[in-house]
């Protein structure tokens, strides 16, 4: 009995152990509520997928109907995690009160997301290239794995500088989901730019002017069937997401006026109106080849826009009980590690679905809800063990002085050995602390 409560104490304070690291030092838990909303919906859309795939029975289930298209959730979690970056990069940058052109600002922005975003990215694919590379294997009913370029080494090279899409037009074989990733660092070199531009506007109408201008034009240009621009391939690309930044980053400027607005409606109202604002988006799923839009794509966005605004809106608001479920311990820690989890979470629900196939190919469709239900809780269970034992190594701003210093230790003691067995007395020692102060 008091093993099992152990175990229920060291579970309960499982979150507040590994909570993220921010850079500022204030955590706001809502924020990766969000994030946690954003993930499930992914993974939801990405089992859906795996089972309509696999499964029979599921394909019969939803073959000539449209409900398929309500679980495909995916493109909407990758769009809200898109307003989220856009939404955190501009609170950064507005804490900075510096010009976000600058050599001060630019310097710990890219320093930042090289040393805290790249990293972990970096593992995976490596080790998924030296995985496949070792045992042959090939995925099993995937439409992506098989696609240009045939050189796997050379599809490495083009998802670790992010040029993937860009220059073959195809997502990363190794781990198609990143290319979400290439629009994410495709936006952080321009987010600079917009930044400066909002700063030089300090009049509420033109500012307004240019919330509206640039939302239109990054939904009109989404809404465009582009494939190439040039020698690019730009179907996935900052230019079909670039509105959902834009989003994300008037929020963050116009935080204050909103959470002014909402302050004389009751609590209950506002908590309303994210759960509201997620259903919306839920109900608009994105057009696909096998189901056009049954309206276009313009009317659509809107919408969604709608959605996602009062879904950040409610989560602004300290009474909202959308805030308080976002602030959950378990919450903000799954929405804290999402990264983690959505750089493991195709495999693991890759790999589960075809080996469940393999032992039960005429599965019914509540069995594969079930099997799914279990799937997205190992995904779960590996993308928080790469969260703790990768992902946080690199939360720290000076983990790399300190990789830099443990990789001397050894080249020091090699030199101090060495001068004592020529007879010259080895330098003292330094402090540990004063080690630490000069990692600092």
């Amino acid at each position: 009995m008091q093993g099992i409560a152990a175990a229920g104490r060291s579970l309960a304070n499982f979150p507040h152990r590994f909570q993220r690291r921010t850079s500022d030092g204030v955590y706001r838990p809502e924020i990766d509520g969000l994030r946690f909303l954003a993930i499930a919906c992914v993974i939801f859309g990405h089992g859906a997928e795996r089972a309509i795939r696999f499964f029979p029975s599921c394909r019969q289930a939803l073959e000539g109907g449209d409900l398929d298209r309500y679980l495909d959730l995916a493109p909407f979690g990758v769009h809200l995690f898109f307003a989220i970056s856009g939404f955190i990069l501009a609170r950064q940058a507005i804490k900075a009160h510096v010009d976000p052109l600058g050599f001060t600002f630019l310097k710990a922005y890219f320093s930042r997301r090289a040393l805290r975003i790249e990293p972990p990215y970096i593992l995976l694919l490596i080790a998924t290239w030296a995985l496949i590379g070792l045992t042959g294997y090939v995925p099993e009913g995937t439409h992506r794995f098989d696609a240009e370029p045939h050189s796997l080494t050379l599809s490495l090279l083009g998802a670790l500088f992010y040029v993937h899409d860009l220059v073959w037009g195809t997502f990363p074989r190794l781990f198609p989901p990143g290319w979400s990733l290439e629009v994410e660092v495709q936006f952080y070199l321009l987010a600079p730019l917009l930044f400066w531009l909002w700063s030089r506007l300090t009049a509420t109408g033109p500012r307004v002017g240019l919330s509206l201008a640039l939302l239109a034009g990054g939904a009109f240009v989404s809404s465009l069937d582009l494939k190439t621009l040039g020698p690019l391939h730009v179907e996935y690309s900052l230019l079909r997401a670039f509105d959902f930044f834009w989003l994300g980053i008037v929020l963050a400027y116009g935080r204050g006026a909103i959470a002014a607005a909402l302050s004389a409606l009751p609590a209950a109202l506002v908590g309303a109106l994210g759960w509201c604002g997620l259903a919306l988006c839920v109900a608009l799923p994105m057009p696909s080849e096998a189901h056009p839009a049954l309206f276009p794509e313009l009317a659509r966005l809107p919408g969604v826009y709608l959605g996602v605004t009062a879904m950040f809106a409610s989560a602004f608001d300290a009474r909202s009980p959308f805030r308080g479920f976002c602030a959950r311990p378990w919450i903000s820690l799954i929405g804290g590690a999402c990264y983690s989890i959505y750089l493991v979470h195709l495999q693991v629900i890759q790999v589960l679905s075809a080996l469940l196939f393999k032992l039960a190919p005429n599965l019914p469709v509540a069995g594969v809800a079930l099997a799914m239900g279990l799937a997205a809780a190992a995904t779960l269970a590996v993308g928080l063990t790469y969260y703790v034992q990768v992902e946080r190594r690199f939360m720290a701003r000076d983990w790399h002085l300190r990789a830099l210093a443990a990789a001397k230790r050894p080249l020091t003691a090699f030199r101090a050995t060495g001068a004592a067995e020529d007879g010259e007395p080895a330098p003292p020692a330094r402090p540990a602390s004063a080690r630490r102060r000069r990692a600092a």
